[in-house]
């Protein structure tokens, strides 16, 4: 297996975000991919900004960063760009985990061989799987580290769900989850919350043996929430959805990288990562999918429950130190302003309540996603 762990400054960031392609009148997603590209063909971004399975998505990606603040001035810049040639084309880009009232049975597939195959696999459950996510890649100095981080990080994702839940409708109507996309992507194999591996020896023999009795041609075919990624020498954080507003996508990127470093520094310390029981792990997820910031937490450790917002701050406070040393401190400052303010399904619930209309919701959400100020700016 190709590996480049090592490669990069440790924990250094990739950001990739999946946008929806609406039509700027009415709202609703469009199949829009292939001018998009076609606009962009030759520009500097041109590899950076690619297809996915459906024609209605557009996906993003920054180049590799040392901290948080380099990152998201180049999301920022990407934002610019797409938002330039989607309104040449008559469309806009918006950041949510699901588009508010679009159907999936009107949505395209992608016309690459890789699309055809997974649409000819999974029939119907593809057609559905009209979602958008945020994912934070982390540059890891070694695979046993990588592993290691890996293993650490699954007691952490239903407080990053929760941060980052961003999609309360789906088809037309509210369905009582802050973060439907979680439900929705649980429906395809090789998803949701990844195995404790143990080892990178681990990985390899789960990746070989898929790929022998052909369980899928590759390890990018495993869509858990969290994921090695041994050809970009990173781990992948995938289980946040995607964000309307630059700041968020600050905060939640700050605090991925400060954990990734702190669990990476406990492995320096001989300190194995910690092991929850997988059905607690599930049921916390759940919660912090139905209920966002809302959302009670079974406390393992201690066996009892406590609010997700209380799990976070202790999650901020572990981090802090990490968070100085890579410079992020200020961005992940701004967590605490999503626990006071709310998550974008807060945000995108609140607009629906004060018009009883999805489609200001989803006027609301694209008008947000288009930059409107430098990072400095928080």
């Amino acid at each position: 297996m190709e590996t480049r762990f090592g490669t990069s400054t440790p924990y250094s960031l990739g950001i990739e975000e999946e946008f929806q392609l609406v039509d700027s009148t009415t709202l609703e997603l469009v199949s829009g991919i292939e001018p998009i590209l076609g606009a962009l063909h030759g520009e500097t971004v041109e590899k950076r900004v690619k297809p996915e399975l459906l024609q209605s998505v557009v996906e993003t990606s920054t180049r590799i960063a040392v901290n948080v603040e380099e990152a998201v001035e180049d999301l920022v810049d990407l934002r610019s760009r797409l938002s330039r040639v989607a309104s040449e084309q008559g469309a806009a880009i918006a950041g949510a985990g699901t588009h508010p009232f679009s159907r999936y049975e009107y949505q395209d597939v992608t016309d690459r061989p890789r699309y055809a195959e997974l649409s000819d696999s999974f029939g119907w459950l593809a057609a559905r799987h009209l979602v958008f996510g945020l994912h934070v890649h982390v540059g890891m100095s070694s695979a046993a580290k990588a592993i290691a981080c890996a293993d650490g990080l699954r007691d952490y994702l239903p407080e990053l769900l929760a941060l980052s839940a961003n999609s309360p409708f789906w088809q037309g109507r509210p369905t009582g989850l802050a973060s439907t996309r979680a439900q929705i992507l649980e429906d395809l194999p090789r998803t949701g919350l990844p195995p404790m591996l143990g080892s990178f020896a681990n990985f390899e023999n789960l990746v070989e043996h898929g790929v022998r009795v052909g369980c899928f041609p590759d390890y990018t075919h495993i869509w858990w929430d969290i994921r090695p990624h041994p050809r970009y020498g990173t781990i992948e954080v995938r289980i946040c959805d995607a964000q309307t507003r630059v700041e968020s996508i600050a905060a939640i990127a700050a605090l991925v990288q400060a954990l990734v470093a702190t669990l990476g520094s406990a492995f320096e310390c001989g300190e194995m990562p910690a092991t929850s029981p997988d059905i607690l792990l599930e049921e916390n997820r759940w919660r912090a999918a139905r209920d966002g910031l809302e959302a009670r937490l079974i406390d393992v450790a201690h066996d009892t429950e406590r609010p997700v917002a209380d799990a976070i701050r202790s999650l901020v406070e572990r981090c802090a130190p990490a968070a100085d040393a890579l410079g992020c401190a200020e961005e992940l400052e701004l967590v605490e302003q999503i626990i006071a303010d709310g998550n974008g399904a807060d945000a995108q619930q609140t607009v629906y309540y004060d018009t009883g209309d999805l489609g200001a919701v989803a006027r609301w959400i694209a008008e947000h996603t288009a930059p409107q100020r430098a990072v400095a700016g928080w």
